[in-house]
C-alpha cells in the first residue's frame, strides 16, 4: 500500500514537472487556433477520465500531457527547420502539430515556396504527414 502511494506521487510530480514545461515550448509554436483546439482536448480528456479509478485518470493525464510536449517538441523542430532553410526563414509560417500530423498555415511568396516548406516540413524526423494549408497572392504565381 505504502509503494503504491509512493507510487502515485511519484507519477503526480512528473505529471506536474511535465505541465510546467509545455509554456516555454510553446512560446514560438502556435497560433490561437492551436490553444483552442489543446483546451478542447485538455476538456474531452476531464470528462473521459471522470468514471476511472484514481491510478487510471493519473495513467491518462500523463499519456496526454506526453502527447502535448511531443507535439510541442515536434513544431518547434518544425520551426527551427524552417528558420535553417534558405528559401522559407523569412516566412511567417505557422505549424501546428497533433501525433506526427502537421498543417502548416500562413502567407508566403510563392507556389514554389509553399511546395518547399512542405518539403522542409516533411523531412522532419517524426512528421507523418504535412496538409499544406499555406497561400500566396495570386500575382506571385504569375512570375
Amino acid at each position: 500500500m505504502k509503494s503504491a502511494k509512493l507510487s502515485i506521487l511519484g507519477m503526480t510530480g512528473l505529471l506536474c514537472t511535465a505541465l510546467a514545461a509545455p509554456p516555454m515550448l510553446y512560446a514560438q509554436a502556435t497560433a490561437p487556433s492551436h490553444e483552442k483546439a489543446a483546451s478542447e482536448e485538455m476538456q474531452a480528456s476531464g470528462t473521459a477520465a471522470k468514471g476511472m479509478e484514481p491510478g487510471q485518470t493519473l495513467k491518462h493525464a500523463y499519456r496526454a500531457t506526453r502527447d502535448e510536449v511531443t507535439d510541442a517538441a515536434l513544431t518547434t523542430e518544425i520551426k527551427a527547420a524552417l528558420m535553417r532553410d534558405r528559401e522559407t526563414r523569412t516566412t511567417a509560417i505557422h505549424v501546428k502539430s497533433n501525433q506526427g500530423l502537421v498543417t502548416l498555415t500562413g502567407t508566403v511568396d510563392s507556389p514554389q515556396v509553399a511546395a518547399r516548406a512542405q518539403k522542409v516540413a516533411a523531412g522532419v524526423s517524426g512528421v507523418q504527414s504535412v496538409k499544406n494549408e499555406l497561400t500566396w497572392h495570386t500575382s506571385a504565381a504569375a512570375q
